[in-house]
């Protein structure tokens, strides 16, 4: 079964049903292979007016970011959050404002308000 999509004003059709079986007509140079990276041509052909071969856009694809594990802890009902594994990027958002530092430094902070209001009360 042929399939046919219309992408800013080019056809990209896919007659086989293989995943990588789309093609298209670019400027006058064919193309073909997966249809993420075919548009990705496409796009780069109507903003820039330079033709991008799809095999270009491969690296993209396929390269994977260098992400630290996220880790988040609870301390009294407040969540710590270090997105970038570094020992002193913990946060935490205390009544609208932002706590950064060591996660050792903002439990102290953390327990001297808590102790403040519950001495108000």
């Amino acid at each position: 079964m042929k399939k046919r999509l219309l992408h800013r004003s080019y056809i990209l059709e896919n007659s086989s049903g293989a995943p990588d079986g789309w093609k298209a007509v670019i400027n006058g140079h064919p193309i073909s292979g997966q249809l993420s990276l075919l548009k990705k041509s496409v796009d780069w052909w109507c903003d820039m007016k330079a033709f991008l071969p799809p095999n270009s856009f491969e690296g993209v694809n396929s390269l994977k970011k260098e992400t630290a594990a996220q880790q988040s802890e609870n301390y009294r009902g407040f969540k710590l959050i270090n997105d970038s594994g570094k020992p002193n990027e913990w946060y935490v958002i205390l009544r609208g404002q932002l706590l950064k530092g060591p996660a050792v430094k903002i439990k102290k902070h953390l327990d001297m308000v808590i102790l403040k209001l519950k001495a108000q009360k």
